[in-house]
């Protein structure tokens, strides 16, 4: 993977593009800018990040290959600004959710919600059964949730040179879930067992692979896994909280 860093063998294009990295950009160029990633966003879902190109790109949003380079070094440097801008939403997602819901708390709605996959659990405390549906409302399940972020993270296991700021806004995602969920699990009576961290990554794991199931088995609401599972995850990974 190429390093955006500058050295003696950068072009001068790549060096006048280098320089407007750091820059505000204008209207137009900004808006450029957004249908590019908009095009970029749609084909890495369709294709994967490996499948597409500078032409690909260009092709679906309408643009010349110059327009390209004259707002991107190149498709690393692309790819980081998708990724920057997916994990940016993917936050303001759970935010708009978590604003949505009543005051008080993390500010997620906690009127009950049915769950037909747990009710008949008797074993379950009802508090994390409503607590499960819950917290899907402040995930974004979707297949292009799902194919984003499953190319973002392969792309950020092959791009050691980029690893640290393509992992960022994961990181922002992650931090801000997890403050929901330590909240959430509080206003119930309950903690983590392992750390916030530990806790956001395997939460986060049962519904990657619910959407996962949901595609292979063409089941359009993608959270069928995960509402038989995620109650019975949350009351192995809590406890009651101490005093």
């Amino acid at each position: 993977m190429k390093s955006l860093a500058t050295g003696p063998q950068v072009s001068a294009r790549r060096a006048a593009v280098y320089r407007l990295v750091g820059t505000t950009p204008s209207e137009k160029r900004a808006h450029t800018q957004e249908l590019l990633l908009a095009a970029g966003r749609e084909l890495v879902v369709d294709k994967g990040i490996g499948a597409v190109s500078v032409g690909d790109v260009c092709t679906r949003a309408g643009f010349t290959r110059g327009a390209f380079y004259s707002n991107f070094t190149d498709m690393d440097h692309f790819i980081h600004r998708l990724a920057e801008n997916e994990w940016e939403a993917m936050t303001a997602f759970v935010d708009a959710a978590v604003s949505a819901g009543p005051q008080g708390g993390s500010g997620v709605d906690r009127t009950p919600r049915a769950n037909t996959a747990l009710q008949a659990n008797t074993a379950l405390p009802q508090a994390l059964v409503d607590l499960a549906g819950r917290l899907m409302e402040v995930v974004p399940v979707s297949r292009e949730f799902y194919f984003l972020q499953s190319e973002f993270m392969a792309y950020l296991v092959r791009d050691p040179e980029g690893r640290s700021a393509l992992g960022d806004g994961y990181e922002v995602f992650k931090r801000r879930l997890g403050t929901v969920l330590e909240t959430e699990l509080a206003a119930v009576g309950r903690e983590c067992v392992l750390s916030v961290t530990d806790t956001t990554e395997l939460f986060l794991a049962d519904v990657e692979r619910s959407m996962r199931l949901g595609l292979i088995h063409d089941d359009s609401t993608l959270a069928a896994y995960v509402d038989r599972t995620l109650a019975v995850v949350l009351l192995r990974l809590s406890q009651p909280l101490r005093q």
